[in-house]
């Protein structure tokens, strides 16, 4: 492969330029104030029991933030919302869901849910 063309390219260099900087800028603000790894958490997070409990134990239907909150609150830490989110709309319009979507952003226990037989 030939490097004349790119060694030649002005433009190339003022990027580089750039990226060198922002690398140096980088690496002064980590010494000045470096973070601190976090912890390696010890097991993947049951989202969806969580999600499951916080519905069984409210017995009626509950806004989906209302719900996350509740999660954060009884894990004890932090959830993702995408988590959240993504175990309640699982499946939702399945027969054999556990969650049932009452209307936008409400869910409740599908067991919960008469359903019609006509």
């Amino acid at each position: 492969m030939e490097l004349n063309g790119a060694r030649s390219n002005p433009r190339a260099g003022v990027e580089l330029s750039r990226v060198g900087a922002l690398h140096d800028e980088l690496l002064r603000k980590a010494q000045a104030n470096p973070r601190k790894p976090r912890p390696v958490p010890a097991k993947v997070s049951p989202v969806l029991e969580t999600v499951t409990l916080v519905l069984e134990r409210a017995g009626e239907p509950m806004r989906a933030r209302e719900i996350h909150a509740a999660a954060c609150e009884l894990v004890g830490e932090p959830l993702l919302w995408e988590s959240v989110k993504a175990a309640l709309s699982a499946d939702v319009a399945s027969e054999h869901s556990r969650f049932r979507r009452v209307r936008h952003g409400v869910y409740q226990i599908a067991r919960d849910v008469k359903r019609c037989t006509s």
